[in-house]
């Protein structure tokens, strides 16, 4: 039996892509979309969930074969593959990516990075230096440390379920995607399914396709079971997986990840940036 292991992140944004499936349970190539005359034989998957740095590491040292992980990881190891279709990702705004800060933007001088999140922290990076010319010294925060808490930061960045909840007084909000779109015009893609070299999915994606459909479908009940950890009312977690958070890879979001790319490259963050390459099932052998 052949085992595909996925890796996914635990946040509202995250659910719909991963509707219906369990921990682990089985699919047949059928079942995928592939034209197999052995189509009875079962497939297995394994689904973990982990912080997006945590996941990362594991995809990298070959822990799991795909994984919904940062879109900045596309580009430092060359080998990785893209999941058509696919993605995390915003325009315009965003709620759960945001620099929280208690000086105007141009005043920044220490900035909390946050330690879930390689692809934000590099985002927030190159986003102050192409769209406003600002390079504030960063500061690397500890998993479990409030950043409210730290006098020295004139701001701090903070993702996923804890940027939806966090409404301390004294901080004024920066949406991140407000600023990608007056620079670029274009999506952000924040995390995408990434396959490692070598990784076989038997069909896979498919699977993944038809789980963001049906997520997409039972959007309401996806944002009643899983709302609470960000602080949001039903409608506006309702709102937020339908409305703010995008599930595809077209060709806008193409664009907006091969522009993030660019800018990348052009800071030294990675050595180049590389063409957008998507996963390709193997000829059946």
């Amino acid at each position: 039996m052949n085992t595909v292991r996925l890796g996914s992140v635990p946040y509202l944004n995250s659910k719909v892509l991963i509707h219906g499936l369990e921990p682990e349970g089985t699919f047949a190539d059928a079942d995928a979309g592939i034209q197999n005359p052995k189509s009875e034989i079962q497939n297995r998957y394994t689904l973990t969930l982990d912080p997006p740095s945590l996941l990362a590491k594991k995809l990298a040292a070959g822990e799991v074969d795909v994984a919904l992980v940062s879109s900045v990881e596309y580009f430092r190891r060359p080998g990785y593959t893209l999941v058509p279709g696919l993605s995390v990702s915003g325009r315009r705004e965003m709620w759960s990516i945001r620099l929280f800060r208690r000086k105007p933007l141009e005043r920044l001088k220490r900035v909390g990075l946050d330690p879930a999140s390689e692809t934000t922290n590099v985002f927030l990076q190159v986003l102050l230096k192409e769209a406003r010319g600002l390079a504030p010294e960063y500061v690397a925060l500890s998993r479990g440390e409030d950043p409210a808490a730290r006098a020295d930061l004139d701001g701090f960045l903070l993702i996923g379920d804890a940027a939806l909840r966090f409404a301390e007084p004294g901080f004024e909000a920066t949406d991140l995607l407000s600023l990608w779109d007056a620079a670029t015009g274009l999506p952000f893609v924040f995390a995408a399914w990434l396959v490692r070299p070598e990784a076989r999915l038997h069909g896979f994606p498919a699977r993944l396709a038809r789980a963001r459909d049906e997520g997409l479908r039972h959007a309401r009940a996806i944002a009643a079971a899983h709302r609470g950890p960000t602080g949001l009312d039903l409608e506006r977690a309702h709102e937020y997986v339908t409305r703010i958070v995008r599930y595809e890879l077209g060709t806008e979001e193409q664009a907006g990840l091969a522009r993030f790319g660019q800018w990348l490259a052009k800071h030294g963050l990675v050595s180049a940036a590389r063409a957008l390459e998507f996963y390709k099932e193997p000829a059946a052998r």
